[in-house]
């Protein structure tokens, strides 16, 4: 409630390298157990892997209570299985937030999980979009039975939006307190993901991008 899905999808899906491994960073702080925040804050603040979030969707847009990545419960491990669009630098990146739906019989934005997906687990597979200039920084993500065990599961089964929401408003006072000047902080990452990807935009989406800002 009173966090949009544009400003969440945004944020946790452009901006910097840094800017991602931050924000992953603090998802794992905020939902994480204590092992996997002794796992893999280290490595993320070393630089020794890169982060991505895999969120988007085909025929979604910005709406994370939409989406259709299913994770099945077998034993020990969530067998996943769907597909992602628009992730930012997923050839680059050795771990993926990934959120997917553990429960399609309640209310949209219920029944989303997190997980922490390696990259290089078997039927994660990762196809560039060229760009006009040649270059691929936004991917496709094809996951097809993936394996993830439920030690890498961020936060409790069901409650993925409410770690995402804890993230973003964290992030919201932050902003407000950093004292930063005009387009500091997140809120600058979004304005310029707006101006720079006029694909991104739809109707509506400027509204909900004005609101945010006032917000803050």
């Amino acid at each position: 409630p009173g966090v949009s899905d544009l400003a969440l999808m945004l944020l946790l899906g452009v901006g910097s390298l840094g800017t991602r491994s931050e924000i992953a960073a603090e998802l794992i702080r905020l939902g994480g157990t204590e092992e996997q925040r002794a796992r893999w804050l280290p490595l993320i603040a070393s630089g020794e892997i890169l982060p991505t979030a895999v969120f988007t969707e085909p025929d979604t847009g910005s709406d994370l209570g939409s989406l259709r990545t299913r994770a099945v419960r077998e034993g020990g491990d969530w067998v996943v299985s769907g597909q992602k669009v628009w992730t930012s630098s997923a050839h680059k990146a050795q771990m993926a937030i990934l959120v997917a739906r553990t429960n399609p019989d309640v209310a949209k934005h219920a029944g989303l999980s997190y997980f922490l997906c390696n990259m290089d687990a078997p039927g994660v597979d990762v196809r560039p979009l060229r760009q006009i200039t040649g270059e691929a920084e936004f991917n496709e993500v094809f996951l097809t039975d993936v394996h993830i065990p439920d030690s890498q599961r961020l936060g409790d089964e069901g409650q993925g939006w409410k770690v995402a929401t804890a993230t973003l408003n964290n992030e919201r006072v932050a902003i407000g307190g950093g004292g930063g000047g005009r387009e500091s902080g997140m809120v600058g990452v979004l304005a310029k993901s707006w101006r720079e990807h006029p694909e991104r935009r739809g109707a509506g989406q400027h509204d909900k991008l004005m609101r945010l800002w006032v917000d803050n």
